[in-house]
């Protein structure tokens, strides 16, 4: 590890501090904009350690309609009527946020390369949702714009409870290698405790998406029994 605390994939790669820090962590809390499988491939192998991960996630529809608006009208009143009724959504509004969650990450699931790492990563998850070790949250009370990496040490006797990684980077393959990002390790007991009251609070905040999540690992092709007819028009 270097003497300094930034990280910013071009020296210090965000993959690589995730890793080495899920060794020696018994729970995790990921809050971030935008989630997508390939973002956990990297770091699946550590994961199975972990005695629970809660991972929170952002809804892009809410991004995309507060930026279209601003492009397009200039009215920051409205823009700000919008983002109020997000806040505050109707229990049909989230309803939709969370089904268009659910949507993106078929579309993500679908488009993934089809190898032994993805197959691998399907059945982990699959497997730590089953467990409850793996609970999964989206965040419809506006734009979660924020990034933010939680570790709770294991139980070994040192006196830091934890660390954590807060920045730019989202929880994709490119936000976590290769996207020039800037991100710093917060330490120390008081930032821990605190950044762990942020998470609760948000987290206490947003839909459950465990099951949706699951359906749809199940239903991709990483779990779902192979077919001959899909054999023979994939390798015929």
């Amino acid at each position: 590890m270097p003497t300094h605390d930034i990280i910013d994939n071009r020296h210090e790669k965000l993959v690589d501090h995730i890793n080495q820090i899920l060794a020696s962590t018994e729970a995790a809390r990921f809050a971030v904009g935008y989630f997508f499988l390939l973002g956990l491939e990297s770091i699946a192998g550590k994961l199975v350690g972990v005695k629970e991960l809660r991972l929170l996630i952002g809804n892009t529809t809410n991004r995309e309609t507060l930026e279209q608006l601003a492009e397009g009208y200039r009215r920051l009143e409205l823009v700000a009527e919008v983002a109020e009724g997000h806040r505050y959504p109707k229990d049909a509004a989230a309803q939709r946020m969370a089904e268009e969650t659910t949507e993106r990450i078929r579309s993500g699931v679908q488009l993934m390369d089809q190898t032994d790492e993805g197959e691998a990563l399907v059945n982990i998850l699959v497997r730590m949702i089953e467990e409850r070790r793996l609970k999964v949250r989206v965040y419809t009370k506006g734009r979660m714009h924020a990034k933010a990496y939680i570790f709770d040490y294991n139980a070994d006797g040192r006196y830091e409870k934890g660390i954590a990684v807060v920045g730019s980077s989202n929880l994709t393959l490119s936000g976590v290698t290769h996207n020039t990002e800037l991100n710093v390790v917060v330490q120390g007991n008081d930032n821990h405790a605190e950044l762990g009251r942020w998470f609760d609070d948000l987290w206490e905040e947003s839909e459950d998406f465990d099951e949706s999540l699951m359906q749809e690992l199940k239903q991709s092709w990483a779990v779902a029994p192979v077919r001959p007819y899909d054999i023979y028009t994939r390798y015929g």
